[in-house]
């Protein structure tokens, strides 16, 4: 699986003629490799790949690297390894991605490398994420049905008294408890008028009370792989305005996936979902993207926004959440994983979205 890949992104670079190429974000070094360390670059040259380390990983990295990519002990900076590496190879030019490494590091590269003229370049291995392999999709499928299951428990867990951090724990716990490594982010649950606030921080202190809207974002991570799910509940009753807004958020949902299918634009999806938003009159309620892609990590490409431009192909698995936020009322977020088939797609979320009162 690693070797595929490696060998798709080496083709790749040399019909663009973008070598040597260096990668420094951890996640698409992950994906070439399987490498899950804390420190390490990558510079794929013509007819080899190099991967540089430390000791602390030498020999788990030389364990598991595959066919085609060597490995290289980094003695004292990274910066020193490249720089060697360059000297080494006769460097003219570097094409660096542009996820992954800051401003310092990218002008210390080219302090060290005075006679190599450095190129940034887009995040090529965060494009090929993009689409998924099967093996890929299959993990997925278990993350998203981990976090379904967890919704389904917290159904039965939450009641009047207990704090909105007394739900983030024991989402944490499900997860833990469940074959997760962790949650994919910390857990929002949001009551009342704070669910105004679609990233709001989830309080140690504040109570859960009778008559709160209840919203709940959250993700596991299973086997490397990442879920994401929102759901909006409501404790003992609902104000009729956040009922209105539930059914507005759940159609514009509804007609988003409904819409997607292979080919379409990212834009196009955006809009079909802002649109019935706006037709509504809550247009302005609804500030944030409709979604993004998951994988090994939570938020990667493509982006679901207004205007966007990507195409969206077989095998992508993306977000679809659609929210509507009133200051001093209360929000709605519904939200999704879908996975992009020949057919359209398939909502791989099963949790129920039906208006619930608790």
């Amino acid at each position: 699986m690693h070797t595929i890949r490696h060998r798709k992104l080496l083709k790749y670079l040399v019909k663009e003629n973008k070598l040597p190429y260096l990668i420094t974000d951890l996640t698409n070094i992950k994906y070439l490799t399987g490498f899950t360390g804390s420190s390490a670059i990558m510079l794929i040259i013509k007819g080899k790949s190099i991967f540089v380390s430390d000791s602390r990983y030498s020999e788990y990295a030389e364990s598991i690297l595959p066919k085609g990519i060597d490995f290289y002990l980094q003695k004292t900076t990274l910066i020193s390894a490249i720089t060697e590496i360059a000297k080494k190879f006769k460097f003219k030019t570097l094409f660096v991605e542009d996820s992954g490494i800051s401003l310092s590091t990218f002008n210390s590269i080219q302090k060290s490398l005075k006679s190599v003229k450095m190129i940034v370049s887009e995040d090529i291995v965060g494009q090929m994420r993009m689409i998924k392999d099967d093996t890929e999709i299959e993990i997925i499928r278990k993350a998203v049905s981990i976090a379904d299951d967890c919704y389904s428990h917290l159904l039965k867990f939450i009641r009047a008294g207990i704090s909105e951090w007394d739900v983030s724990v024991e989402i944490e716990h499900y997860y833990r408890t469940h074959g997760c490594t962790s949650s994919s982010f910390n857990s929002i649950v949001a009551s009342g008028i704070g669910s105004s606030m679609p990233h709001y921080e989830t309080s140690m202190k504040k109570k859960i009370k009778k008559g709160d809207t209840i919203l709940i974002d959250m993700g596991c991570t299973y086997m490397g792989y990442n879920s994401d799910l929102t759901r909006t509940v409501f404790l003992d009753s609902i104000d009729e305005k956040i009922e209105e807004i539930y059914y507005i958020v759940l159609e514009a949902q509804l007609q988003a996936e409904k819409s997607i299918k292979h080919g379409v634009t990212s834009g196009y999806i955006d809009k079909k979902a802002r649109g019935h938003i706006e037709s509504q009159g809550y247009g302005e309620n609804f500030g944030h993207a409709l979604g993004h892609g998951v994988g090994l990590n939570v938020h990667e490409f493509p982006s679901l926004r207004a205007n966007g431009t990507i195409k969206l192909k077989k095998n992508m698995t993306l977000t679809i959440e659609p929210g509507i936020y009133i200051s001093g009322l209360g929000g709605v977020r519904i939200e999704d994983v879908v996975l992009i088939n020949s057919q359209g797609c398939e909502i791989i979320t099963k949790a129920s979205k039906e208006l619930t009162v608790l």
